[in-house]
């Protein structure tokens, strides 16, 4: 039960980083697709970008949302078996739960562009519940670690 703790102390804290990686890469995306189209001659109306173009800034962006989802799948078995308490598991059941969300309004955004305001809402839910899930990890991992010394 220990090892599989420490298992999930690190991979709670790469899912974490990954979610932090995933929102700057929207934000790549963004400012790519913005400066393609700024970058454009012609008057300010009616100016676009290739898909081609918007792709390029979001692709990682889109691939990494898929690797994420997987981490989180694989953090909620380790959680499993690391026995963490109701609370913490089921918040890391939560996890793959809000990223399996979070994809679903990314594929519905692409037709109702006003549910990307959901999308981005939700992904600071899962930026929030991982970095909460990280910091109770070790601060467990510092409480049985500074009780066995004394």
């Amino acid at each position: 039960m220990q090892a599989a703790r420490t298992v999930y102390r690190y991979w709670i804290t790469l899912l974490w980083l990954a979610v932090v990686v995933q929102i700057s890469a929207a934000a790549y995306g963004a400012f790519y697709s913005a400066d393609k189209l700024s970058s454009q001659s012609g008057p300010d109306e009616g100016r676009t970008i290739s898909e081609t173009v918007f792709d390029h800034g979001f692709a990682f962006h889109t691939a990494f949302g898929y690797l994420i989802f997987l981490a989180s799948v694989v953090l909620l078995v380790v959680a499993l078996f690391a026995r963490l308490g109701k609370r913490n598991t089921w918040l890391a059941a939560a996890v793959p739960v809000a990223v399996a969300v979070q994809i679903v309004l990314a594929w519905i955004s692409e037709g109702v562009h006003g549910v990307g305001i959901l999308h981005g809402l939700n992904a600071l839910v899962i930026f929030g519940v991982t970095g909460y899930l990280t910091g109770e990890a070790w601060r467990a991992h510092r409480a049985s670690t500074s009780g066995a010394a004394a």
